[in-house]
C-alpha cells in the first residue's frame, strides 16, 4: 500500500496579496489549501506576513482600520487550521512602513522543517526568486518542492529550479471566495377574488349585498 507523500503549504502572503489586488479577486484560504493539498498527506500550512504592533498606531486613523481588518483576517486564518507566522512591519522616520523578515522565516522554516524530515513535498505559494537556493538546498536533502503562483508576479527562475509548478490563474474557480448570493425579494400574494369582492373593514354591507351572501351560503331557503 502507496503512503500519500506528507506535505507541509508554505503560502508567501506578502507575494499573493499583491497578485489578488491587481487580480481583483479574493482568496478563500481554506479553498486554496484544499485543493493544493488533494492527495497527499496534509501536516500544515503556514502563512507569512507582516503587520504593525498596536502601540505603533493611532487609533481612529485609517491605518488603525486597516490594522483591526488584519487582525480580525489572521484570526480567520486560525480557525482554518492554517498557522500565521507574523513579523512587524516597522514605521521609518517618513512615517513609510518597511516590511522585513518575512522572507527569512519562510525560507528558515522551509530548511528547518525539511531537515527534521518533517515533510516529503513542500508548496511554495509565492513568485519570489528571493527563494531559488532555498529551494535548491531542500531538494538536495531529497525533498520536492511544487511551486503554486499567479502568473502576475511568478519568477521564471523560480519555475525553473521547482520540481512542478501550478499556475494558480488556471484553478480560480476552485480557490477563489464566493460572493454573497443577493437576498431574494419577497413577492406578494395577490388577493383571491373572494377578498377583492369584499368590502374594506369598517365599511357596512348594504341589504342587497347581505341578500347576496346569505343566498351563497343557505340556497335551500329560497326554494
Amino acid at each position: 500500500m502507496l503512503c500519500k507523500e506528507r506535505t507541509i503549504i508554505f503560502i508567501d502572503g506578502s507575494n499573493i496579496f499583491h497578485a489578488i489586488r491587481a487580480l481583483n479577486i479574493k482568496i478563500d484560504y481554506n479553498k486554496l489549501v484544499r485543493f493544493l493539498s488533494k492527495d497527499k498527506y496534509l501536516i500544515r500550512a503556514y502563512y507569512y506576513s507582516s503587520m504593525p504592533r498596536v502601540e505603533d498606531v493611532d487609533r481612529d486613523t485609517p491605518e488603525w482600520d486597516s490594522l483591526m481588518r488584519q487582525r480580525k483576517f489572521i484570526s480567520e486564518l486560525k480557525n482554518m487550521g492554517i498557522k500565521p507566522r507574523m513579523a512587524n512591519l516597522r514605521k521609518l522616520s517618513s512615517g513609510e512602513w518597511l516590511e522585513k523578515e518575512v522572507d527569512i522565516m519562510l525560507a528558515t522554516d522551509m530548511l528547518a522543517l525539511a531537515f527534521r524530515d518533517a515533510y516529503d513535498t513542500a508548496i511554495l505559494v509565492s513568485g519570489d526568486s528571493d527563494f531559488c537556493y532555498t529551494v535548491e538546498t531542500i531538494q538536495d536533502l531529497g525533498k520536492r518542492v511544487v511551486n503554486a503562483t499567479f502568473k502576475r508576479n511568478s519568477s521564471p527562475l523560480l519555475r525553473a529550479v521547482c520540481d512542478e509548478v501550478i499556475i494558480l490563474d488556471e484553478h480560480l474557480d476552485k480557490i477563489v471566495m464566493e460572493k454573497p448570493k443577493p437576498k431574494e425579494e419577497k413577492k406578494e400574494t395577490p388577493p383571491k377574488e373572494e377578498e377583492k369582492k369584499q368590502p374594506p373593514k369598517g365599511e357596512k354591507k348594504n341589504f342587497w349585498q347581505r341578500l347576496v351572501e346569505l343566498f351563497k351560503k343557505s340556497p335551500a331557503l329560497f326554494v
